[in-house]
This record gives structure tokens, sequence and C-alpha cells, in this order.
């Protein structure tokens, strides 16, 4: 048996590998085991080849905390302030406290799974699915520089997601709403969802130089952006697709003028101190005009009969929905409404062309009856 082989007490062969050099210079060394000769320099091949192409990993021990951390300072620093505090809550608040003490080496895909699940049950759709996101991302990061010879992530197997159902304002709603008491500034704002299909990020942007009473139209390029209670203006990328001019119906032309003449700055919907409106303020903003939809419907504060469904968004969905029974095509309808892709439009008109069919049968009766008239006549 060659010398350079030693035989230890559990009658396994090993052997030592340099593998790279420690930041004093000397060598660093992997020691590997087989049970035979033949096997440990067949191990023993195998590294040097790895050591060879740059694939072999080097892990030093690291836990997924400490990796975890590398990577939000290396690839997410440079991201938006809402993608970056999304990514840092994920590693702080899900992965750290649950997998972090794990070496790199010796993490499992039944580990990440396992907090998948447990996220889950926890009713936390959205956050698991951020942090499925963010673990993938962690451990392909890990594999790209050699710590990890694979991703425990890659399988990662999410509870099925139910698509919540959208739903436009009833007529009844909306004839109630009509007649809610709201100042000039709160029924603006109500009519610029409703009327133009505005996102509240894009409504809350809105300058007086945005809107043009002589054109009828109302520009979207911008939109409010917030982290945590810090709020500013985005301005959107000329590519964007929510860079559009919407032309204004009467009702919400009505409703801006009255408030234009009263306004005194320069930001359509601002706070009392006439800036940019900070999340807490818009919260309290949007309680009131909720308070005068719910009193419209028969409300009061003890009584609270609003529907939980009618948010902001809810307006923008049954302007889509006005979209389509007044026949706008459907590419218009994706200009006006801002959507990157048409799918995103198709996925509304394809969903409202099916309430459709249910008066398909009347409409055959229909001409049935007077086809027979017709025949009659004759």
């Amino acid at each position: 048996m060659p010398a350079k082989y030693k035989k230890r007490a559990d009658g396994r062969y090993c052997t030592h590998v340099v593998i790279g050099v420690k930041p004093d210079g000397k060598p660093q060394r992997k020691t590997i085991y087989a049970k035979t000769i033949r096997e440990l320099e067949e191990k023993a091949a195998e590294l040097r080849r790895q050591v060879g192409t740059g694939t072999i990993v080097k892990d030093g021990g690291m836990t997924v905390s400490e990796w975890a951390q590398e990577w939000l300072r290396t690839y997410k620093m440079g991201s938006g302030s809402k993608t970056y505090s999304m990514y840092e809550t994920m590693v702080r608040v899900h992965i750290v406290p649950t997998l972090g003490h794990i070496k790199l080496r010796d993490i499992r895909p039944f580990h990440v799974q396992r907090l998948i699940n447990e996220m889950r049950n926890k009713g936390l759709t959205r956050a698991t699915e951020q942090a499925a996101l963010s673990l993938k991302q962690i451990f392909r990061r890990a594999v790209e520089n050699n710590i990890m010879a694979k991703s425990p992530a890659e399988l990662i197997e999410l509870p099925k997601k139910v698509k919540p159902k959208k739903r436009a304002i009833k007529d009844s709603e909306r004839i109630a709403f009509e007649s809610a008491i709201l100042d000039a500034k709160s029924r603006a704002f109500y009519c610029v969802l409703l009327y133009a299909g505005l996102r509240r990020s894009e409504a809350l942007s809105l300058n007086w130089a945005d809107i043009d009473f002589d054109a009828n139209t109302v520009r979207v390029s911008k939109a409010w952006t917030n982290h945590g209670n810090k709020t500013w203006i985005k301005p959107m990328p000329k590519s964007d697709a929510g860079n559009r001019d919407i032309p204004m119906p009467e009702a919400l032309f009505l409703a801006l003028k009255a408030h234009r003449m009263t306004a005194r700055d320069e930001i359509v919907f601002p706070s009392a101190a006439g800036e940019l409106m900070t999340v807490t303020v818009y919260r309290r903003f949007w309680g009131k005009i909720a308070d005068g939809l719910n009193t419209a419907l028969g409300g009061a504060p003890d009584n609270w009969i609003l529907p939980s469904d009618i948010t902001p968004h809810i307006f923008r969905h049954s302007y889509a929905t006005m979209l389509f029974y007044a026949g706008v095509d459907v590419k218009t309808a994706q200009y006006l409404l801002g959507h990157s892709t048409l799918a995103m439009t198709m996925d509304i008109y394809t969903h409202l062309d099916k309430g459709k069919v249910g008066g398909a049968a009347d409409k055959i009766d229909s001409y049935i009856s007077s086809s027979q008239d017709i025949v009659n006549e004759a």
C-alpha cells in the first residue's frame, strides 16, 4: 500500500487534497475518506478535477444566516426600497429564525419545505410566496459562488394559489355612492378611481398640470410610492405601459372642476399641509370616504354595512367593466388600464364575456318568437 494513504482505526483510508490557499498563504486542504484505495483515488481525482474547473464547494462552515446576510448586501442593496424591504423582512422574520443556524453544507430540501409548510399553515399566503422566492435566489447565488453544490430550494412545493374573485361595484352601490356626502377632494378622488380607472398610487401622484380640462384628459406618468410612512413620487420610464392619457367622462370632469375651484396646491390630492400624503394620512383620507359611502348605503358608525371588498382597487375593476360593456376593444382597454400585457386585460374581458352567456337563451327565444311572427304574418 502506498505510504501516502493512511488507514484509520475504523478501517477506512484517508488522504488530503489541496483545494486552495488560505488568507495567510498556506495551502487549504480537504480530507477525504474511502473504504478502499481505489475508491479513495477516484474521490481524490474527482476533487482535483473540481478544483481545476472551479466547481469545488468552499463553504468554510458558513451558516444560512451568514450567507443570507451576505446575499442581501451583495445582490439586493441596489434594489428599490420596497423590494429590498421585502427581501430583508423575509430573511429577518422568517428564514433566519428557522434555518439560520444550519450550515450551508447541511441544509436539505426538507428543511426548506418544512419552513414553507409552517408559513402556509399559519395562513401567510403572500409571505409564503415571497419566502420561497427569496430562498430560491439565496441558494442559487450560493451555488453560483461555489459555496454549495446544489440548491435545496429548487423543488419547493407551494400551496395552490386560489385567485381571489374580483367584482365591480353593483349598480345599486354606485347609485347610492353618487348621493354620498363627500367634500370636493374626496368626491374627485372617488371619481378618478371609478371613471378613469387609476391605481391608488397613480391617483395620489397627480398634479394639476396632469389634468387638461381643454383636452379633457388625465395624464398618468408617475406613481406615489412608500417605504414605511415615508412617501415620494416615482416617475414611470417612458417605455412603461402605465404612461397614458385617459379621456374624462362628464362625471369626472365636473368632480375635478369642482375640486379645482377650492384647491390651492400643486398636488391634486395633498395632505392638509399641502404636501404629499403619507401612508397614515392616506388611510385617514380613505377612511372618511368609506364613512361617506357606508352612510350612503344606509349604514352608520355603529352599523357598518359597507362591504369589506369596497377598496380603491374595486373601482378600477369597475372601470374595466364599464369599458367592456361600453364596447371598448381590448387593445384600447389595455392602454387605458395601463396593463403591461394584453393577457392582463384579456383575463378581465374573458371573465366578463362569460357573464353574457347566461342571457343567450333569452336572446334565442326572442329570435325564435320574432321569426315565428314573421311566418304567421306571411
